[in-house]
């Protein structure tokens, strides 16, 4: 909030995000905080009616062809390239202290059943979602 203040925006916000999800989508949208890093905290979703995981930079898998050539090598040694799309190197350091509470986070992931999974960086998966997602975190699995 101080950040928008700063910028001249005003924000409101009716809940905060926690591991339950809000009575006015609960049922719904499950919901949950990534725990394990002190350093990022993120936010994810699951619809369930349509089966559609949501995340932001637990994965990012950037498209090689869309990205010139600095950004391609960039991408490639983050562990971040699409067709194998993992969470950023630097932000897997952050959980390395506390890798079972992110194993736990991932299974109950897992455990939604997943079938698509947008994510905010890069290609999503539209079929396959725990597929993917036991692919992209097999290094915590």
């Amino acid at each position: 909030m101080k950040r928008a203040r700063k910028h001249g925006m005003t924000l409101r916000f009716d809940e905060d995000l926690t591991q339950i999800p809000p009575a006015a989508w609960a049922g719904q949208i499950e919901q949950m905080i990534v725990e394990g890093s002190k350093i990022h905290r993120e936010a994810v979703f699951f619809h369930k009616a349509s089966k559609t995981l949501i995340l932001t930079d637990l994965i990012e898998n950037f498209e090689p062809d869309k990205l010139g050539w600095f950004l391609r090598i960039l991408t490639k040694w983050g562990r971040i390239q699409d067709p194998d799309g993992q969470m950023p190197r630097d932000m897997r350091m952050t959980f390395s202290k506390h890798r079972e509470l992110l194993r736990t986070e991932v299974e109950k992931m897992i455990g939604w059943g997943p079938e698509h999974i947008i994510l905010a960086h890069g290609r999503w998966y539209d079929k396959n979602g725990v597929a993917e997602l036991k692919r992209a975190f097999r290094w915590v699995l």
